[in-house]
């Protein structure tokens, strides 16, 4: 399948909360890119509200037509800006960006391979990054659980075709929602959005990709750098109950697998790696008096829904992780 001759156009929604700083940063990078043809601002209630005038964007910058400003009526997350900003593409193609990132050279190199009359259509295409904390060490790219899976699957810089095979090995990669060019008409007939919650608004919209996709390329140009800051007011920094919000995510993530035994077939053990990945995660994350009732919580969950098929298969295809899951179950709460 090859591209039509109309031009590439890309969107990049770009949800913002009191960071002005960001979006002082970001916003000339991405102007200067002709490709992209729109830059959505979805301010999720700022106080003051994140405008031109506010972050100090140059007047020849705040006049530029791309630029489209939206103010949500109340603070819900960035699940909700991203979901606002995406109802006003028109662009072919749609990015979703964070305002505290940074692009890298890589992204303008990927835009324009995808540009490219003979690059096989898609309805999406993942990039590497470069993880702060890594270039902090002399190494940049992902981290090195990501980058694994990177490796397994050996994609090239120019954007290929991923298999159902390697599809399934790097969607355990972190749920982030800026790692990927999505095709607009692709997430709208499937009917992808991210889940409105203040925390893990991210997992719905990389999965479902995943499981939806037909045709999905890999690109290992590394296009952004994602700036950790331990202390840093962030959403990954929480540590209260809004963390408990992850299982309506990751129940909607599951229905999306159980119902297809194709789909169940091919992703099983990647849902199920996922899934104990992220809770040892998230329970590293809480506080000490939540980390029971979370614990409780993920274990019903994975009673619920990882049903004796899905178990099965996936302890068949690989054992350890068979033991991982039962070993979990077993555990008491902390």
């Amino acid at each position: 399948m090859a591209h039509s001759d109309d031009p590439f156009g890309l969107a990049v929604i770009v949800p913002v909360w009191n960071d002005p700083e960001g979006l002082a940063r970001l916003l000339p990078q991405l102007l200067a890119l002709p490709d992209i043809t729109q830059i959505i601002v979805a301010d999720d209630a700022s106080d003051p509200p994140c405008t031109a005038e506010h972050i100090g964007l140059p007047e020849d910058m705040a006049a530029d037509p791309r630029l489209i400003w939206l103010c949500s009526d109340g603070r819900r997350g960035a699940g909700h800006a991203r979901n606002l900003g995406m109802e006003q593409v028109t662009a072919p193609h749609v990015l979703f960006f964070d305002s505290d990132d940074a692009l890298l050279p890589g992204l303008a190199a990927l835009i324009a391979d995808l540009a490219r009359p003979d690059t096989p259509a898609f309805d999406f295409c993942l990039f590497r990054h470069v993880d702060s904390r890594r270039r902090a060490a002399g190494a940049p790219g992902p981290l090195a659980s990501d980058q694994f899976h990177w490796d397994w699957i050996g994609a090239p810089a120019a954007p290929t075709p991923l298999s159902p095979e390697q599809a399934a090995r790097i969607c355990r990669i972190s749920a982030y929602p800026w790692n990927k060019i999505y095709r607009t008409g692709f997430l709208r007939e499937a009917g992808i959005r991210c889940t409105e919650i203040m925390v893990h608004n991210d997992l719905e919209l990389h999965w479902t990709g995943f499981l939806r996709a037909r045709h999905i390329l890999a690109s290992s140009r590394l296009c952004c750098e994602h700036f950790v800051h331990p202390a840093g007011q962030r959403l990954t920094n929480r540590s209260g109950t809004e963390r408990l919000q992850v299982f309506p995510a990751l129940e909607a993530v599951h229905a999306d697998i159980a119902a297809s035994a194709t789909t169940a077939a091919t992703f099983a053990d990647a849902a199920l790696e996922f899934y104990l990945n992220l809770f040892r995660w998230i329970d590293g994350t809480l506080e000490p008096e939540l980390r029971a009732p979370f614990h409780d919580k993920a274990q019903s969950f994975l009673r619920q829904q990882m049903t004796l098929p899905v178990v099965t298969l996936a302890a068949t295809r690989d054992p350890g992780l068979g033991r991982r899951l039962n070993d979990f179950l077993a555990r008491p709460a902390p």
